[in-house]
């Protein structure tokens, strides 16, 4: 039963040929072996999960798209009872006092949910750890990142330990999980789903800024993320396409504020060029002027700091400043003072970035006209070795700043606020997966999972590691 796709394990429940109770059996004891070595979970539900399990095998109510599917949820979501600390430890004895839309949508789908899954320090790093958790691993090279902030669950997916994640991105924290971890993530348009109790900002507090951040699924296939989409969020109808990779055109770039993409990633954007060619796609090589780039990395910047401050005490904001303040100093990118501008919480400023935001969002939007969707690179390169202190990053011979390796590739798609599939296209010489991301225009999810389909059946496909 090892590496079962969600969508395979729905179709052989309905068919009789699999019970939940197997399939959530099966999970829970690769969790008991595995997560040891991972940390892919922090919160296990096992006879949560036995329970629900054994209900809907003998349900005979109607059953739902998910039913006796077992999934994982990243823990800044609230479920009823359960802790959502976000590994900040003012939250540390939180107990969820509601549950998320979001989660609600997937049990009422008929999943089981096996747990929650690790998370950095209020969501805010491209790796996971902290001070409540332990460090995540990735099932590919443990010494080495799952990503951050789904980084627990990428860890269990790819380690098999569940079959699908609900995961939230304000900074490429569905994408770059996706990405080192050789998974299929999908960011959706932001704002185009119903309040989801996602935390931060912090519980209970009714704050209503939502700027960037986005909620979507992590799955072993695109099937599966298509799957989790049409559960997650019913309103959005996702269009019927038919029309086959030839009849689109892809833009692609692998440069973004002078910051060339490593040569795993450029390798893995020329196989994806390659198989989308081969089927008949037209391509497109876009350039973004660096004085843009320079623009949306500030005005991203500002608004992460506006959504994660905004009912944070002004000694955090002050400690978190501190905290990334070498770390931005290092970048290539000049981040600190639009950072600054959004912790101090000044409405007049936060309403300027708004503005701001509009006029670049249509500037980039310029640059690719005339593309369906456009291909670059999600991270500068693949999963790197843990680095807790944010060090330079080794990669081809360089030493690359953490902010510059981690955020350029995929903040800008915050700012503007596009949908985007991130794909696996295999792995470097190292045997590192790489994934590369496909943005479209705003609330084309349908033609995004359309064309993730289709490269699917090319021959992109998720890649187990040797655990």
């Amino acid at each position: 039963m090892n590496y079962l796709t969600a969508t395979e394990i729905a179709r052989a429940i309905e068919a009789g040929e699999l019970r939940s109770e197997d399939i959530t059996e099966h999970y829970l004891q690769r969790i008991e072996r595995l997560n040891p070595e991972y940390n892919a979970y922090v919160q296990i539900y096992a006879e949560q999960a036995r329970e629900q399990a054994k209900a809907l095998d003998g349900s005979k109510a109607k059953r739902g798209p998910l039913h006796g599917v077992p999934i994982s949820i990243k823990e800044c979501y609230l479920l009823e009872g359960t802790a959502t600390t976000i590994n900040y430890p003012p939250l540390k004895n939180y107990l969820g006092k509601q549950t998320s839309p979001l989660v609600q949508r997937l049990i009422d789908a008929g999943a089981v949910i096996l747990g929650k899954t690790n998370v950095p320090q209020l969501l805010a790093d491209g790796q996971t750890f902290g001070p409540l958790y332990p460090t995540a691993n990735n099932p590919f090279d443990p010494t080495r990142t799952p990503g951050g902030s789904t980084g627990g669950g990428a860890a269990a997916l790819a380690a098999d330990l569940c079959a699908l994640e609900l995961g939230s991105d304000i900074g490429g924290s569905i994408r770059n999980p996706s990405s080192f971890c050789g998974l299929f993530g999908l960011k959706p348009t932001e704002n185009g789903h119903s309040h989801d109790s996602h935390v931060p900002p912090l519980p209970e507090h009714q704050l209503g800024i939502s700027v960037m951040n986005c909620t979507g699924p992590l799955a072993r296939s695109v099937e599966d993320l298509d799957l989790a989409y049409r559960v997650l969020y019913p309103e959005q109808k996702l269009a019927k396409l038919s029309k086959p990779l030839s009849g689109y055109t892809f833009g692609y770039f692998d440069t973004f504020h002078d910051l060339q993409a490593g040569t795993s990633v450029t390798s893995g954007l020329e196989t994806l060029k390659k198989l989308a060619g081969a089927q008949g796609a037209s391509l497109k090589p876009i350039t973004i002027d660096s004085k843009l780039a320079a623009r949306i990395m500030q005005l991203w910047a500002e608004l992460f700091g506006y959504s994660i401050a905004q009912n944070l005490p002004w000694l955090i904001r002050k400690i978190f400043y501190w905290k990334f303040r070498g770390t931005l100093r290092d970048s290539s990118m000049d981040l600190i003072p639009s950072l600054k501008r959004g912790l101090n919480l000044d409405f007049k400023t936060f309403s300027h970035a708004l503005y701001e935001r509009r006029e670049v969002a249509s500037e980039l939007m310029r640059c690719f006209e005339g593309c369906d969707a456009v291909l670059s690179p999600t991270s500068m390169g693949p999963a790197f070795p843990h680095n807790h202190q944010h060090q330079r990053i080794a990669l081809d011979g360089q030493q690359i700043p953490y902010m510059d390796y981690c955020f350029a590739f995929v903040a800008l798609y915050n700012l503007s606020g596009q949908p985007v599939l991130t794909v696996p296209t295999g792995v470097d010489n190292n045997g590192l997966p790489v994934g590369i991301s496909i943005a479209a225009k705003h609330h084309q999810e349908g033609l995004l999972l359309h064309i993730g389909k289709l490269l699917s059946a090319a021959g992109l496909q998720f890649s187990a590691p040797q655990l």
